[in-house]
């Protein structure tokens, strides 16, 4: 079951992106974490290690979203093996809005995220904010 030290990680975590504060995200990872992002957008994909997760997921974020992403915790839910992290998840931009209610299934270990997977309430609506893999490349 995870220690209270892991959820206090998940709240830490959130925090920490509320605030922009990388360097606070990143003590919140194992450096060998996988982060799993379902969809076709150009943020999808498996994400394995730190560096993957901030370079291909996290840093892209922002100027993709034109800087309006926010992801608000608003619940956690404790398990025999995992955290979810209920979020409201929200941007706009470029005549684009995001709206999603999103459960980050995590497991962390000795205070250190190991693994995400991401569930959204509607997986077409977050591919169609992110844009497609084609779209990115142009």
């Amino acid at each position: 079951m995870p220690a209270e030290e892991d959820v206090a990680t998940v709240q830490r975590l959130y925090a920490a992106v509320a605030s922009g504060d990388l360097a606070a995200v990143e003590s919140c990872f194992h450096e060998d974490a996988v982060w799993y992002l379902p969809g076709t957008s150009p943020l999808a994909g498996t994400h394995r290690g730190w560096s993957a997760i901030r370079d291909d997921l996290l840093a892209r974020q922002d100027p993709l979203s034109g800087g309006t992403f926010r992801a608000r915790l608003l619940d956690l839910a404790v398990g025999a093996e995992y955290i979810v992290a209920v979020v409201h998840a929200t941007a706009a931009y470029a005549g684009r809005t995001l709206d999603l209610t999103v459960c980050q299934l995590m497991r962390v270990t000795g205070g250190k995220i190991v693994e995400v997977r991401g569930h959204y309430s509607d997986e077409s609506a977050l591919n169609a904010f992110w844009g497609t893999q084609s779209e990115s490349e142009h």
